[in-house]
């Protein structure tokens, strides 16, 4: 249980039952501890948002270029078939 101090009296209680959560699951004894705690894990969670935002612009780019590169390929397929059938006409 929190003890009800001068910082924490400013917590709604949703915010207490959350930080009590975190202290029974990391089994930390006291406020500090606990914020100093959430801190070090939003921290840690921004920087790797970060490098997930990072890979997936990189897979985005990848996939549009996949993506021309086929709509490339078809176009050039499209154009090999009607000179196929043009040079079957002229036989």
């Amino acid at each position: 249980m929190i003890k009800k101090s001068t910082y924490i009296r400013s917590f709604t209680t949703t915010q207490l039952k959350q930080l009590e959560k975190v202290a029974d699951a990391q089994n930390i004894k006291t406020v500090p501890e606990i914020l100093f705690y959430s801190l070090d894990s939003y921290l840690a969670q921004k920087k790797e948002i970060e490098n997930l935002k990072k890979t997936i612009s990189l897979k985005n780019d990848s996939i549009n270029s996949l993506e021309l590169k086929l709509d490339f390929f078809k176009s050039a397929s499209k154009k090999i078939h009607e000179l196929s059938t043009f040079l079957k006409k002229e036989k």
